[in-house]
């Protein structure tokens, strides 16, 4: 059996000396990926409510995109997690 892999700690955000906001060490990956899905389906699906507003300029649907490439990124990167690390694949 292999050992389950695990989240690095990583900021993401910076301000002057400290760090603001980290990806916290130690942390299942396949929790991780759960929760990176649900934060980007969520932009997904509101994205795609405001590409229905004609008020909405074109740039909605560009991010509209751009996320759900992301979450596609999201879902293989789940997927190909070994299940006896934790994973789906």
């Amino acid at each position: 059996m292999k050992s389950q892999l695990m989240t690095l700690q990583h900021e993401f955000h910076k301000h002057g000396p400290h760090d603001l906001l980290i990806a916290a060490d130690g942390c299942p990956i396949h929790d991780a990926l759960d929760a990176a899905t649900c934060y980007l389906e969520a932009v997904v699906h509101g994205l795609r409510d405001l590409m229905s507003e004609s008020a909405v300029s074109n740039e909605a649907t560009l991010l509209f995109f751009a996320a759900e490439t992301a979450l596609a990124l999201t879902y293989a990167a789940h997927a190909g997690v070994d299940a006896s690390q934790g994973g789906a694949a």
